[in-house]
C-alpha cells in the first residue's frame, strides 16, 4: 500500500460508513420488533447509537467524489459511464424489484412500489440515483472546480446545502400526498441536498496528500468535534428545536464532515490495513444493496434483550450480505443483480529493518 495513487484511508471510510448503514436500519429493526417491550433505556440507548451512525450514507458521497476526483484529475475514461451503468445501475434497478416483491401483497402494489422504488427512492438503494447525478456534475465541471477558489466553492455549496435543508427541515409540507411524500423523503433525492459533501470530496481528493498532511496538524481539534456535533444534534432534537429523525438534517452536515475526517486522521496513521477492513470494503456495495432483505426476514428472539438482539441483527444481516454474495460470485451475471466486488489490494511484506547491532526486526 505504498502507491500513492491508493487511497488507504478510503477502504476504513467505506467500511465504517457501510457498518454505520447497517447499524442505522439494525436498530429500526430492533424498534419495530420490540415496540411494546423495549425498556426507555433501551430504546435511548438505541436512538443515539441511530444518531451517531447516520453519518454513513453522506460520508458515501463525499467518499465516492474523492476517488473520482483522485484517480482521474484530468476526466473520466470513455467507458465510465458504461461501466457505472452495469455494475451500479442494474444491480439497482434489480433489487429495487426484489424489494418491491417483498413488501407488496398484491399485483397492483408491486407495480406502484417498483415505479416508487426505481424513480422515486422507495428503497435503500436510493443513494445510486445521488450518485449519478454527481457523476454528471463532475464530468461538467471539474474543469471549473480546478480554476475556480476551493474556498469560495466550498462556501457557496455550504450556503446552498444548508438552505435546501433548512427550508425541508423548518418548514410544513404542501397539504397534498405528492408534497408529504416531497417533505417526507422525495427531498432526498436532488443532489443539492449533499452538495457540500460533493464539493469537499473533490478538492480532498484532487489535493490528497496535501490534505491528509493539513489534517494532521489539527488532530486534536479534529477528534473532539465530532463529539460537540453530535451533542448539539441531541440537543436540538430533545428540544424539539428540530426533532426530525433523519441523516438530512442541517446539522448532520457539520457531523458527517467531522466524522470524515476523524476517520481520515487517524487511520492515515495506521501502516497496515486489518483484513475485515478490507474484506468489508470488498463487499460493501452487495451489503448495502441487500442487508435489509435480512432484517425484513429477521423476527423477535425471545430470549434476547432489545439490545442483544440489536447486535445480532446487525451482524447477521452483514456476515448473510457476504455470504450471499460469495454464493452468487460463481454466477456469471451476479454483478449484475447485487453489484460488483472491489478489488482488495495485495500488501506488500514489511521489510525488515537493522537494528545498530545488525541484527533485523520487522517495522
Amino acid at each position: 500500500m505504498g502507491d500513492k495513487s491508493i487511497i488507504k484511508e478510503a477502504y476504513w471510510l467505506r467500511s465504517i460508513s457501510c457498518l454505520a448503514v447497517v447499524l442505522t436500519h439494525a436498530v429500526n429493526t430492533t424498534l419495530t420488533n420490540y415496540d411494546h417491550s423495549i425498556s426507555q433505556f433501551d430504546e435511548y440507548v438505541l436512538i443515539f447509537i441511530r444518531f451517531m451512525a447516520f453519518f454513513g450514507t453522506p460520508a458515501f458521497v463525499f467518499l465516492s467524489e474523492m476517488l473520482l476526483a483522485h484517480a482521474y484529475p484530468n476526466g473520466v475514461p470513455e467507458d465510465f459511464f458504461r461501466k457505472r451503468i452495469k455494475y451500479l445501475l442494474v444491480p439497482f434497478a434489480f433489487m429495487a424489484v426484489v424489494f418491491a416483491a417483498i413488501e407488496s401483497k398484491s399485483q397492483y402494489e408491486f407495480l406502484q412500489q417498483v415505479v416508487l422504488n426505481l424513480f422515486l427512492g422507495g428503497y435503500t438503494g436510493y443513494f445510486i440515483l445521488i450518485i449519478f447525478q454527481f457523476y454528471l456534475l463532475h464530468v461538467l465541471f471539474h474543469k471549473y472546480l480546478k480554476q475556480w477558489s476551493p474556498a469560495r466553492v466550498l462556501s457557496i455549496a455550504f450556503i446552498i446545502n444548508a438552505s435546501y435543508l433548512i427550508f425541508f427541515n423548518f418548514t410544513e409540507p404542501v397539504q397534498t400526498s405528492v408534497g408529504e411524500y416531497v417533505w417526507q423523503r422525495g427531498y432526498w433525492l436532488f443532489c443539492v441536498g449533499w452538495l457540500f459533501y460533493f464539493v469537499l470530496g473533490y478538492y480532498c481528493g484532487k489535493n490528497y496528500e496535501a490534505f491528509k498532511k493539513k489534517l494532521q496538524e489539527h488532530k486534536m481539534v479534529l477528534t473532539i468535534t465530532p463529539v460537540l456535533a453530535l451533542f448539539l444534534i441531541v440537543f436540538l432534537v430533545r428540544s424539539d428545536i428540530l426533532p426530525e429523525v433523519s441523516s438530512k438534517r442541517v446539522d448532520y452536515i457539520f457531523y458527517t464532515v467531522s466524522v470524515i475526517l476523524l476517520i481520515i486522521t487517524w487511520t492515515s496513521k495506521l501502516k497496515r490495513t486489518p483484513k475485515t477492513i478490507l474484506l468489508i470494503s470488498k463487499y460493501s456495495f452487495t451489503i448495502y444493496l441487500i442487508h435489509k432483505v435480512f432484517l425484513y426476514y429477521l423476527p423477535t428472539i425471545a430470549f434476547l434483550s432489545p439490545l442483544g438482539y440489536f447486535l445480532f441483527a446487525a451482524v447477521f444481516c452483514t456476515i448473510g450480505s457476504i455470504v450471499v454474495s460469495k454464493m452468487f460470485s460463481y454466477i456469471p451475471f451476479s454483478k449484475y443483480l447485487i453489484g460488483n466486488l472491489l478489488t482488495i489490494p495485495k500488501e506488500k511484506p514489511r521489510k525488515p529493518r537493522k537494528h545498530r547491532d545488525g541484527s533485523r526486526a520487522f517495522s
